[in-house]
């Protein structure tokens, strides 16, 4: 990876960015090799290369244990939430059949015995009833987690809306299906009703756990998004941890860029960016840092050199919805917002006894001035104090 620290400036002159040299005699007749103190604006980058990404990336990964019998997706898919992506062999469904063969062996033992109760529309309604309860419990966890994320603004409030509207007619349900099997069962008496729902019960809550296993057995897109990682196929069993799909939400590209830590801890949030990539003929401006990631971590350079790396995530608008997730670019962030300096050639500073000076031609008199001076801009120097603009700084001298 490159890195690099980016000094940039700007010289109001007619005549271009560089600094003017001059030829200029003095009051004896000697010749000096002159430049006028010019101002500026400067302001400074980091530049490394960056990758587009998004920020919304879903990674799904292998068990090792189960046969994977149905996957249809192919590279570059495009996807929609709650999608299908892959279906594992299951034996659920006999297991399944099993309790609801004991089910309808329990209600033909109450016929026996209760003559007169259609024990068929009790074991009916005693299931409905369940299976409102359950649907019932999940309609509300899924309400208190729907206000959690609209009070941090994550989801809308029609959202919202939607899942206490779900809990509220469960609930109403539940009391027409309670009221429905109190009907049925009402010729049966206290014991052998109590005994008859412990039994069914039991049943149900077997039924219950077999139809949740099912979601073990099958993975949903919770995202949508195109495919950008398949590593499995109809047939294959994928070891434990190993990448099976990789989903990217398309609507949120970014850039994610891992500088130098010495130049991340730079960087702020809303920080200025651009893309500025000559190879690819890409330049897009006026982009902004949306967060550096707190952790740090060590990568190795071409030359196996160990680097202390840092990821900064940049926006990217609309218009860059055509560039490839992965594509490598030059990417800059400005540290530090332009500013007017005053700039002078490197080679006009002398330093003695650790200050620094430099020589005037003032009407033709050569007359030396202490400077404080600033950062280095392509052989330039910013001078800080001692200077005025328009001064005529000598650089050497030559007589006739």
């Amino acid at each position: 990876m490159k890195k690099k620290l980016i000094i940039a400036f700007i010289v109001f002159t007619t005549i271009g960015v560089s600094l003017f040299y001059l030829l200029t005699t003095g009051n004896i007749g000697v010749k000096y090799n002159t430049a006028l103190v010019k101002s500026g604006e400067v302001s400074q980058y980091v530049q490394d290369v960056g990758r587009i990404s998004s920020r919304n990336i879903r990674k799904y990964h292998g068990g090792g244990v189960k046969k994977i019998e149905e996957m249809s997706l192919e590279l570059g898919d495009y996807v929609k939430k709650g999608q299908l992506l892959v279906k594992y062999e299951d034996h659920v469904d006999n297991e399944v059949q099993k309790v609801e063969k004991q089910i309808e062996a329990l209600e033909a033992a109450y016929n026996d015995a209760l003559s007169g109760t259609d024990m068929e529309r009790v074991s009916s309604a005693r299931i409905e009833l369940s299976q409102i309860k359950n649907n019932l419990e999940i309609a509300m966890i899924n309400k208190e987690r729907t206000e959690s994320l609209y009070s941090v603004g994550a989801v809308s409030l029609s959202d919202l809306e939607q899942a206490v509207n779900n809990m509220d007619q469960l609930q109403s349900s539940l009391k027409i299906a309670q009221n429905t099997y109190n009907q049925l069962a009402k010729g049966i008496s206290k014991n052998t009703r109590a005994k008859y729902e412990a039994e069914i019960d039991v049943l149900l809550l077997t039924l219950n756990g077999y139809e949740k296993s099912r979601a073990d057995y099958a993975i949903y897109s919770d995202i949508e998004g195109i495919v950008t990682e398949l590593n499995t196929f109809k047939g294959d069993t994928p070891s434990p941890g190993t990448l099976m799909i990789e989903i990217q939400d398309t609507s949120e590209k970014i850039i994610l860029v891992d500088f130098m830590v010495a130049d991340a801890i730079q960087i702020k949030p809303d920080m200025m960016a651009e893309v500025k990539d000559l190879n690819l003929d890409l330049y897009i401006k006026d982009l902004k840092v949306d967060r550096v990631y707190p952790k740090a971590f060590v990568t190795l350079s071409e030359l196996s050199v160990e680097e202390n790396r840092q990821t900064v995530e940049i926006g990217l608008p609309k218009s860059a919805d055509a560039l490839p997730y992965g594509l490598e670019v030059e990417t800059k962030v400005m540290i530090e917002a332009p500013r007017e300096v005053l700039l002078i050639p490197e080679g006009a500073v002398v330093s003695q006894n650790s200050r620094q000076y430099v020589e005037v031609l003032v009407n033709g008199d050569v007359v030396q001035k202490e400077v404080k001076t600033g950062i280095r801009v392509d052989g330039n120097i910013e001078v800080k104090e001692g200077l005025k603009e328009g001064e005529s700084v000598i650089l050497n001298y030559q007589e006739d």
